[in-house]
């Protein structure tokens, strides 16, 4: 307060603790040297050591939107280590079509290892080629603590995995004239089934040369299919033999009879009259050559074979007659005479089911020349 009384106006105040109104108090910057004691000055002294002046070393601050940047950076990284961890594939998951067969910790597993796995076991279960119809997936997983449940080893996984799959089987599917009729094992049993039909139409006799064959286009398509269709050997037979009754002819031979012919045709006497009304009198008597219509079952397959024989045949001696004017007529004498011959002749006879269809004579030669018989007449 001045002398009257009245406070000290506000720029004229002096802060407290200050000398000096208004003076802004410095800051000392400067570091306190630290002394040494007298002793070490000394032992300095003595051995010429200096102080060592240190440079100072300049900082420079990173920018406050830097650190933040940084931050952010290094808070990402780190939700995103986090995230590995919890959420990282370290299992495959199995499927069947849609359904989940279970997981498994083996990470290199491949749907055609699987696949090929199965096969193989089925090939030797089955003793075929195998086709698996469902589609068979792996999908990679995290192992979660709710879905250890589901792991499972391989020893596990493959036999759980071959009762869930169906399967087609390669097999031989039997076709005349283009269109399927039955379906055997393989090709070995469609060959048996061949032999077995076609050993019928082929003597025993070794020494006769025949070929044998089917009338109709038959072949042998290999294919995948359902095991349940696939027939026996002695079905296969069956089915081939069996057809569809068709009209053919009969020419009657000697010692026929009207309830022969219809047995021969699994036909009742009834049915042959009424097929032959304008033919067969009503006694039912027959007479040698006539030709009958008849229902005869015509097999699905007909054998066809082929007979090479060689036949031996004479070959009948020429007779040559001479005239001799020295000779009264009704004067004959054979003055040579002569000799037949024989020739060799090669004949290919086709049959369906042993009926004869054709006789075509493929070589001839004579192996005996003939010797022409000479007579001479007279003509005086």
């Amino acid at each position: 307060m001045d002398s009257k009384g009245n406070f000290p106006k506000r720029e004229e105040r002096v802060p407290y603790g200050r000398a000096i109104p208004n003076e802004i108090p410095k800051k000392n910057n400067k570091k306190s040297k630290k002394k040494l004691s007298p002793y070490r000055q000394k032992y300095n002294a003595q051995h010429n050591i200096k102080p060592i002046k240190r440079k100072k070393i300049l900082r420079k601050g990173m920018p406050a939107k830097n650190r933040r940047l940084l931050t952010l950076i290094i808070g990402i990284l780190a939700v995103v280590l986090l995230l590995l961890i919890l959420f990282r594939q370290n299992g495959k998951e199995v499927f069947i079509g849609e359904t989940s067969m279970g997981i498994v910790k083996d990470k290199s597993i491949t749907p055609d290892a699987l696949t090929e796995t199965l096969l193989a076991q089925l090939r030797q279960e089955v003793g075929a080629n195998i086709q698996i119809n469902e589609t068979i997936d792996v999908k990679p997983v995290h192992i979660s603590k709710s879905r250890e449940k589901d792991v499972c080893k391989m020893e596990y996984l493959i036999p759980s995995m071959r009762q869930k799959v169906t399967y087609l089987v390669e097999a031989a599917a039997i076709t005349v004239d283009g269109k399927e009729v039955v379906i055997v094992e393989n090709q070995e049993e469609a060959n048996a089934v061949f032999e077995s039909l076609q050993s019928e139409y082929i003597p025993e006799d070794a020494s006769r040369n025949i070929i044998a064959g089917f009338k109709e286009n038959v072949q042998v398509v290999l294919k995948y299919v359902d095991p349940s269709v696939i027939v026996a050997k002695e079905n296969a037979i069956q089915t081939l033999k069996s057809g569809t009754k068709v009209q053919k002819t009969y020419t009657v031979q000697a010692g026929d009879a009207l309830y022969k012919i219809a047995a021969l045709f699994e036909m009742t006497q009834e049915e042959l009259k009424a097929m032959n009304a304008d033919t067969i009198p009503s006694n039912g008597n027959l007479q040698v050559g006539w030709v009958l219509n008849v229902m005869a079952e015509e097999p699905m397959v007909s054998v066809k074979t082929e007979e090479t024989v060689v036949l031996t045949e004479v070959q009948e001696r020429k007779t040559v007659y001479q005239q001799d004017n020295t000779k009264n007529k009704g004067y004959q004498k054979v003055t040579e005479a002569g000799k037949d011959g024989q020739k060799e002749i090669t004949k290919k006879i086709t049959r369906i089911n042993n009926e004869i269809i054709s006789e075509e004579v493929v070589d001839e030669k004579t192996t005996v020349e003939p010797i022409d018989e000479i007579i001479v007449q007279g003509t005086k």
